[in-house]
Order: C-alpha cells, then structure tokens, then sequence
C-alpha cells in the first residue's frame, strides 16, 4: 500500500525528519508544503522516496533560484493528482 507523505514542517524539525526515513516505504512519495520545501533545498534530510512540491509555496519562500531539478513542482491540481495516485496520505507537521 502507497502512501503521499506530506511534509509541512521545516527540515529544523529533526525528530519529525528522523521519523519519516524510518516509515518510508518502497512505493511512496513525499510532498513538500509550507515549509517543508526549504527540505529541498538541504539534501542533508536524507529523504529517498519521490518527492513532489508545492510550487506556490517555494515562490513563495524565494526558494525558486535554488530549487533542484530532481525535484517536481507541482500546482493546486497535481497536489490532487497525487493524493489519488496514492492509497492513502500521511501530514507531517511539527507539535
């Protein structure tokens, strides 16, 4: 079974970080949101499944010019996409 991890919590947040790496499965994906899409921009978080982001969120943070190409953006609609491409979703967010 698949899962869209989506990540709305900074790379700052460790614990959060550190949880995910250990539940990703071999069929998921990570979307960025919020501040999670500073993550792309630090390849230190480890993340290895997929990963998708939010495009208005990384304009939004003036994260475009540092933005990896490895990395799809994605609009409103492509985050829909991916929330039925996948079985089921998971939000991430810091306590």
């Amino acid at each position: 079974m698949s899962t869209l991890h989506i990540v709305s919590c900074s790379p700052q947040s460790a614990e959060t970080f550190s949880s995910l790496r250990r539940l990703l499965g071999p069929d998921d994906g990570i979307l960025l949101t919020g501040d999670g899409v500073y993550a792309g921009v630090q390849p230190a978080t480890g993340l290895t499944a997929p990963l998708y982001a939010l495009k208005p969120d990384v304009i939004a943070r003036g994260l475009q010019s540092l933005w990896p190409d490895s990395i799809q953006l994605i609009d409103h609609a492509g985050y829909v996409d991916l929330c039925v491409r996948y079985d089921k979703s998971l939000n991430w967010s810091a306590a």
